[in-house]
């Protein structure tokens, strides 16, 4: 077994021949959280997945798995799955863990039999934890195992894979091993139990009946590590953050610090969903090993208290610590978060140190935890503010899927926003939100990064594709004419279609361009810029200089000392509060080759970057302080176009668009003067 996974982890996992096309599987829990990440990265391998779902009917069951998926893709900035894949290999069989037999009828049952199932795949869980909730929680976690373990028997499925939790070892602390635990140590909540019970039963009943079986426990699951955003889920830590931002206004009142019962130097075991998809899949690819338990959970351990205070900072809160015990009389504050919270308050005391034999993952730190929870407190805020994307999967002019996003009154005037190459939708969600007010605001996912998941074609690497893109967005939402705004390297296609298609475009706004302009004498270059000119052309050779350099960047070889001082550079320039996401298209191989590919590209386009011809009127806008593009390309951009207007902003930065409102009222100011523009293009004609 290898000692760490590869920089491009999930994507190299689902390029191996886990499963041939003949083999099928079945899944539970393809509706809730874990189990539906799985699903969505299972179903980019051959094979059939039938998957168990409640619903009043076929439809309802399948739509309910297929609302799941889509919200799993989303959560990584990637496609949905593309409708004929999911017509090829899922299938829904309604049905209820809770009933005998699962509730199937005679006819799910003899597909099942006639598809020769070889592995169940247990991922449905009751996530109660009361004791008083004791009949509830068995019905589903141990009742249902029960008649899930039967249905496996009676299809002579080859393996059985539950998916526990790393917290069956109960009250237990030191180093928890992978094997079946006992209970003499006693559990913090019925929840632990029950899936203790489960693991038990599952051991016994499949040794009994001489079936394969494997047991998963991941520790403290949070969203995606690709994206950082939570992922649909609201247990766990954001369960825990979800309670005090519905009780922050009463908690910013408290005079006195709530004590929280615990040891002040208890440690939590943190792993994305994406790192424990990732192990589940490894598992298949190794035949599952030669372990019945294994344990998936993060290599690294944080501190409890470090963590809620993260969750306070965020719910503008300072009034939580954790005592050895309370003296003196405990507050109602007190009695009334404890009774809010009584899930986690065995984690505030845990001192354990999980064992694991499968290969390491990233580590979990701080800073990381830090993104997780301010993400999620955006993603609340977005919520109650009801600015939240919707998510659109469009054909494009070459029948590639898109995913786009869309935001604001579809009747309003609209704006099509064009991110920088290769970054996530986060980046430009404030600026959208701010347009939003007044106008119908489009953006979507650049091709191959963030979307990974998509064919890369070199041959289509360049401005024209994207520009073609904006337009059969366009004709998808039947839009005669839009305006265009493009941030960063996101302006070279607001210029590419300005040029292309002048008949569709009202008008652009190029927000801190990074374009391909070339002009003598030279345009000065930030330093930011150079170093990326310089690394380009060596990344995107090929995909094995792609992971020499992705191991560089993150420290695991050695680098050159002009290499250094480049990387150093690029990874440095930009914001530190910012860098979850402009470090997206680095954190593995395959899509930094693409990025690299993608950027290397654009900056050897036309010397003129599509300016001359351009008759349509254009906002330009630079910022004194911009660390990624130096500012008098602004001045060079606004010079080389025939109808443009410059705006210097003295105090701001590459990412005014992100902090600063008052850029969103420039464009929103300049797009409202602009909307005849494409009338008087079509009459020319």
């Amino acid at each position: 077994m290898k000692k760490s996974y590869g920089s491009n982890g999930l994507y190299d996992v689902i390029k191996q021949d886990l499963y041939t096309d003949n083999e099928a599987i079945l899944l539970t829990g393809s509706t809730g959280f874990l189990g539906g990440h799985y699903l969505y990265w299972k179903l980019h391998t051959p094979g059939k997945v039938f998957v168990l779902a409640r619903g009043e009917d076929e439809q309802q069951a399948h739509q309910r798995v297929c609302d799941n998926l889509a919200k799993c893709a989303k959560s990584y900035n990637l496609p949905d799955i593309p409708a004929d894949l999911l017509a090829e290999r899922l299938v829904c069989v309604k049905g209820d863990l809770k009933k005998p037999g699962l509730g199937l009828q005679a006819e799910q049952m003899a597909l099942l039999q006639q598809s020769k199932i070889a592995e169940v795949w247990h991922f449905a869980a009751s996530l109660s934890y009361r004791w008083e909730d004791k009949d509830k929680i068995d019905a589903t976690n141990i009742s249902g195992t029960e008649h899930l373990l039967e249905l496996c028997h009676g299809l002579a499925a080859g393996r059985f894979i539950y998916i526990s939790t790393a917290y069956t070892s109960g009250k237990q602390s030191g180093d928890i091993k992978e094997t079946l635990h006992s209970d003499r140590e006693g559990f913090t909540n019925y929840y632990e139990q029950s899936k203790w019970s489960a693991e038990k039963l599952i051991h016994e009943y499949t040794q009994q009946r001489n079936i394969a079986c494997t047991i998963v426990r991941p520790s403290i699951i949070l969203g995606p590590e690709l994206t950082q955003c939570s992922g649909g889920t609201r247990f766990g830590l954001y369960g825990l953050f979800q309670e005090m931002y519905q009780m922050r206004d009463t908690l910013s009142q408290v005079k006195r610090n709530l004590r929280l019962v615990g040891n002040p130097q208890a440690v939590g075991n943190f792993i994305p969903v994406d790192q424990v998809v990732l192990d589940c899949l490894y598992l298949k690819s190794i035949d599952f090993g030669d372990q019945l338990v294994y344990h998936s959970v993060n290599s690294s351990d944080l501190k409890v208290s470090d963590v809620i205070k993260k969750c306070e900072h965020y719910n503008q809160l300072d009034c939580i610590e954790i005592v050895q015990a309370r003296e003196g009389k405990v507050s109602s504050f007190e009695s009334l978060f404890d009774s809010k919270t009584r899930f986690y308050e065995g984690y505030y005391d845990t001192m354990k140190q999980f064992n694991r034999v499968l290969p390491k993952h990233n580590p979990m730190t701080m800073e990381k935890i830090e993104n997780f929870v301010r993400l999620f407190a955006d993603e609340l805020k977005s919520e109650e503010q009801g600015h939240i994307f919707l998510r659109h999967q469009v054909k494009s002019w070459d029948a590639e899927t898109l995913t786009v996003h869309t935001l604001g009154n579809p009747d309003a005037s609209p704006i099509v926003i064009a991110n920088a190459y290769g970054m996530p939708v986060d980046f430009i969600a404030p600026l959208a939100r701010r347009l939003s007010e007044h106008y119908f605001v489009l953006t979507w996912d650049t091709r191959w990064v963030p979307a990974v998941t998509q064919t890369f074609e070199l041959e289509k690497c360049n401005s024209l594709t994207q520009a073609k893109d904006v337009i059969a967005i366009m004709d998808h939402f039947e839009l005669a004419t839009a305006a265009v705004v493009g941030w960063s390297s996101g302006a070279q296609t607001c210029l590419r279609v300005l040029n292309e298609f002048p008949a569709r475009i009202n008008g652009g706004a190029l927000l801190n361009g990074g374009v391909s302009l070339k002009l003598q004498p030279a345009i000065p270059v930030s330093q930011f810029e150079e170093s990326l000119k310089s690394l380009l052309p060596k990344i995107s050779a090929n995909r094995r200089m792609a992971e020499f350099y992705c191991q560089l960047i993150y420290g695991n070889l050695e680098a050159k000392a002009s290499d250094e001082q480049a990387i150093d550079s690029v990874l440095t320039s930009t914001d530190p509060h910012l860098l979850y996401m402009t470090s997206m298209p680095f954190r593995n191989a395959e899509s930094l080759f693409r990025y690299a590919n993608m950027m290397h590209q654009m900056f050897n386009e036309q010397d003129d970057a599509f300016t001359s011809g351009i008759s349509a009127p254009v906002l330009v806008l630079g910022c004194e302080h911009d660390e990624v593009t130096h500012p008098k390309l602004a001045q060079a951009l606004a010079d080389n176009l025939s109808n443009s207007e410059l705006v210097m902003l003295e105090n701001a930065g590459h990412f005014a668009q992100y902090y600063d409102h008052h850029v969103a009222n420039l464009v929103a100011d300049f797009v409202s003067r602009i909307k005849t523009h494409s009338r008087q293009a079509l009459c020319q004609q």
